[in-house]
């Protein structure tokens, strides 16, 4: 489905396995929450199960989820992403996504930190918490002052606003890109190749994104399909005790 003759270096791959495996996650997380009906028995709840899982697969399933350990682990992410300061308005669009469409309403690149003030206000252009004010403030101030700090670099608004990047990836950036890929290993500009690399990756990532939502589509579809199924059948038995 995905082939990209330039990807020696296995970015691509990695991109994509990343995409996938938070699509499949998502689902598996939808698709407990939907159909578990934690007033049932275990067994009630094999019974009900979505047309296409097995009996087999769907006891594992839920004896994983409801587990203790799952459980706490749950909880636990939970409550981390509750304290969680740097999140977004955005949704479910990646920030690649997001920076795409917002540069060709502009008709131009947005810098990292316009798309920070673009995902970090509501729709009534306040912020979300006080955290992001004093960011998204810090980088208007910058930009007001120099604009030459909006285009992409090691020092443009957001990472003087931010401070340095963390390994591994790149602030604004959405998922994949590292700091060497974005800027090379000693520049303060992007490497030569990382156009060509992020053009890549917003197809990839909205290939993805189509992917999850057909899943997402199937999973619905596949509920209602098993209501109606139930449906009948209590159609049925009260059919047969009329009748008796």
């Amino acid at each position: 489905m995905f082939h990209f003759e330039e990807d020696s270096r296995g970015i691509i791959k990695r991109i994509i396995f990343k995409i996938l495996g938070r699509a499949w996650k998502e689902t598996r997380n939808r698709l407990y929450h939907h159909c578990y009906d934690p007033e049932l028995s275990i067994e009630e709840n094999i019974e009900n199960r979505l047309d296409g899982i097995t009996a087999d697969y769907w006891r594992w399933f839920l004896d994983y989820r409801n587990s203790e350990e799952t459980q706490e682990k749950c909880r636990k992410n939970a409550e981390n992403r509750s304290k969680q300061l740097y999140t977004h308005t955005g949704g479910s669009k990646s920030l690649a996504r997001l920076r795409e469409e917002e540069s060709e309403q502009q008709g131009r690149r947005v810098s990292r930190g316009e798309l920070y003030l673009l995902t970090h206000k509501r729709t009534n252009g306040s912020y979300i918490h006080d955290a992001a004010r004093a960011i998204g403030e810090r980088i208007e101030a910058i930009e007001q002052r120099d604009e030459s700090f909006r285009p992409l670099s090691q020092n443009d608004s957001l990472a003087q606003a931010l401070g340095k990047e963390h390994p591994g990836r790149v602030h604004g950036m959405g998922l994949g890109p590292t700091s060497s890929q974005v800027f090379g290993m000693n520049s303060h500009q992007p490497s030569n190749g990382f156009e060509r690399e992020e053009t890549q990756r917003v197809l990839l990532e909205l290939q993805a994104e189509l992917a999850a939502e057909k899943l997402k589509r199937k999973a619905v579809e596949d509920e209602v399909a098993a209501g109606k199924v139930r449906m009948q059948a209590m159609e049925s038995a009260l059919i047969c005790l009329l009748q008796g």
